[in-house]
């Protein structure tokens, strides 16, 4: 029989694998096929934000994806290949995107910024993901302040482009 523990983790565990959303975020982390890993490292982030925050784990994670959910994507418009007068600067084009895509790019850039934080400061990937988790659903931290730059860079080249939606 498993301990009392034991069984409250695997009934933790099984209810954080039917989201959808925690879903996506191991499909994410996964490497090379290893899916075990990928889901034992959320596992032990949530259990990191648990110790801080105790039942909380979700809350904070869902939080933290509304936080860095993109709505704008900013793209280089390709320079003309044969013009007299080249283009010193880029044109930036912005475009919105569809509400799946902004998700994904927002978990992408918190997955990103904690392997980042992971390298720098030689902490495990669980550790640096628990605090990204948690920097970002206070609106604070290095991919809240991406975002509102990819913004403002779309907001002050707007009128090159009428707004469309790509998927």
């Amino acid at each position: 029989m498993l301990a009392k523990e034991d069984k409250n983790n695997f009934v933790y565990l099984n209810r954080i694998k039917s989201d959808p959303l925690i879903t996506k975020m191991i499909n994410l982390l996964m490497r090379h096929g290893k899916r075990s890993k990928s889901e034992k490292i959320l596992f032990k982030a949530f259990q990191a934000l648990d110790k801080v925050y105790p039942g909380q784990a979700t809350r904070i994670f869902y939080l933290a994806i509304i936080a860095v959910k993109q709505d704008i994507a900013v793209r280089i418009k390709p320079k003309p290949k044969k013009r007299r007068n080249k283009q010193s600067f880029n044109v930036y084009l912005p475009r919105v995107i569809s509400p799946t895509c902004g998700l994904s790019l927002g978990m992408r850039s918190i997955l990103k910024t904690s392997r980042e934080r992971s390298q720098l400061s030689f902490s495990p990937l669980w550790e640096s993901l628990s605090q990204e988790l948690l920097q970002a659903s206070q609106s604070k931290g290095k991919v809240v302040a991406k975002r509102y730059k990819v913004n403002k860079l779309a907001i002050s080249n707007k009128r090159k482009v009428h707004f469309a939606i790509h998927r």
